[in-house]
């Protein structure tokens, strides 16, 4: 498959055009790399709703979830823009290349931007409860990825020159960076019911971390001059990052070579029994105002983690200057990659790097959640949650309003309506089979209903969504027939005890 710019640039006038390749190196990785849980704070039936909200208490009186299959979450999505609105196939011998509409990447990005992949599976789970109390243990795998770039990065299509005017002005590519992180956690909740119809809960968790990058620093800056005509970036950036590696210094002192080999070696010692460790909170409430209205907050992933081994620290501060003669030399005879190879050995060899193994500390992507519910007739309920990420000075909203049915006992299913990724026409669903024993649940918080394939390679992708995710898993309940009912509570209201039954949705 090969991706080339929908319209040529070249050099004219006199003036620096930069072809789209770094805005295709910067964009484009990263969304070719993260289910919500938007739909699922709503479904209490369904155990996991308790990861979001602690407060949360399963009707059954135990529940159990397998490694693995209990439990997988995945998620991609791009806060700007999707597939189609910026990648266009060509026609006839040209339906195997795929072309960068950069005219319209202008009209979809934004500010700032975002492409990020989060994974979260279960390793184990355990919910019970004891009196008046409900407890939980989990031990969950975690991997969160966030790539940010400023819509700064489009201006590079026209060479920061104002034709108008007849000068350069200068573009700032501040904050492009990466934040992904690798982590294992270990969490203990527990709940109550501390007045009729207030529930509270809190969970305390272990954490192990296993790998990290993060930008803690990024400025760049680029200036072209007319005459002659020359490119000159300054640079001032710091990355941390924990991940097994043997770094080459050259003469001078500086980081001339990454070797990852040691990063496949020795597993268990390198990702597990690393001496990385943190520590995170959880909290939520649970409230019935009436008996048909119940309203939920909750934050999760309060916490941090230490890493002090396989750590490399890099800085760097300087500028290079890349003349007009060369320049030339690439447009007229264009080659992304001889460009790009020429732009990266520039700023290699042209500022000063240098890395030390200091530790340092991270803080986990924090969440904030807020929901509220009403029955508007038997078995069908109505509501509206949102989600705040909070991922270091990176902050995105959502909102979510969704319809919760429970037609028959032992099937429930949720029909959702999303905002977010700044976009507003973005469905999900959910559904949820099994009452007593075994429950199997699968939900998503956007359907993508058109898909495109790549002629060469038969891969299928999603025609312009934003976002990809899902949420699968099988859970194992006991304890469902026990009869415990509190006088008068209306039956079928949200302060009712069922009676020998545990629906897949209550």
């Amino acid at each position: 498959m090969r991706i080339l710019p929908v319209r040529p640039y070249n050099i004219s006038n006199r003036r620096c055009s930069y072809s789209g390749i770094i805005i295709l190196l910067i964009i484009l990785k990263f969304s070719l790399v993260a289910a919500q849980n938007n739909t699922l704070y709503l479904i209490h039936s369904i155990p996991q709703a308790n990861q979001l909200n602690p407060a949360i208490k399963h009707n059954c009186r135990i529940y159990l979830s397998l490694p693995v299959i209990s439990s997988v979450r995945e998620s991609t999505r791009n806060t700007s823009f999707g597939f189609h609105d910026v990648i266009h196939t060509g026609s006839g011998a040209l339906s195997d290349t795929y072309y960068l509409d950069i005219e319209n990447l202008e009209k979809k990005i934004r500010r700032m931007n975002y492409s990020l992949f989060n994974t979260d599976i279960d390793l184990l789970g355990i919910g019970i409860t004891l009196n008046d109390w409900y407890f939980t243990l989990n031990i969950s795998n975690h991997l969160s990825m966030q790539g940010s770039y400023p819509d700064d990065v489009v201006s590079l299509k026209d060479g920061n020159w104002n034709v108008n005017e007849g000068e350069a002005i200068p573009i700032k590519l501040n904050r492009i960076g990466v934040n992904a992180t690798a982590w294992n956690s270990i969490g203990v909740s527990g709940s109550k019911e501390f007045f009729d119809g207030f529930r509270i809960g809190a969970r305390v968790k272990y954490l192990n971390g296993m790998a990290n990058l993060n930008t803690r620093k990024s400025n760049i800056e680029l200036n072209t001059t007319s005459d002659p005509i020359t490119l000159e970036a300054m640079v001032h950036y710091k990355i941390n990052s924990t991940l097994p590696v043997n770094l080459g210094y050259s003469s001078r002192g500086l980081v001339s070579s990454i070797d990852f080999s040691p990063a496949t070696h020795n597993l268990v010692g390198n990702y597990i029994f690393n001496g990385n460790r943190g520590l995170a909170f959880d909290g939520g409430v649970v409230y019935d105002i009436d008996e048909v209205t119940q309203a939920t907050a909750s934050f999760t992933d309060l916490g941090f983690i230490w890493w002090r081994n396989n750590v490399n620290n890099f800085t760097g501060d300087g500028e290079f200057v890349f003349s007009g003669i060369d320049l030339n030399q690439y447009f007229n005879n264009p080659n992304q990659g001889d460009l790009l190879q020429a732009l990266q050995d520039s700023l290699l060899n042209s500022f000063h790097a240098s890395s030390a193994s200091n530790g340092y500390i991270t803080m986990l992507p924090l969440n904030l959640y807020g929901g509220i519910t009403r029955e508007l007739i038997p078995n069908l309920k109505a509501g509206a949650m949102t989600w705040i990420e909070v991922n270091g000075p990176h902050i995105r909203p959502s909102l979510t309003l969704s319809l919760n049915a429970t037609p028959f006992r032992a099937f429930a299913a949720s029909l959702s309506y999303t905002i977010m990724n700044n976009k507003l026409n973005q469905f999900g669903a959910g559904l949820a089979f099994g009452d007593r024993g075994a429950q199997f649940y699968i939900l998503t918080d956007n359907i993508p209903v058109r898909f495109t394939r790549d002629v060469s390679t038969s891969l299928i992708y999603p025609y312009n969504a934003r976002m990809i995710c899902l949420r699968f898993g099988l859970n194992l309940f006991f304890g469902c027939d026990e009869k415990e009912e509190k006088g008068g509570r209306r039956p079928g209201s949200f302060r009712t005890k069922m009676i020998d039954e545990c629906p897949a949705y209550r």
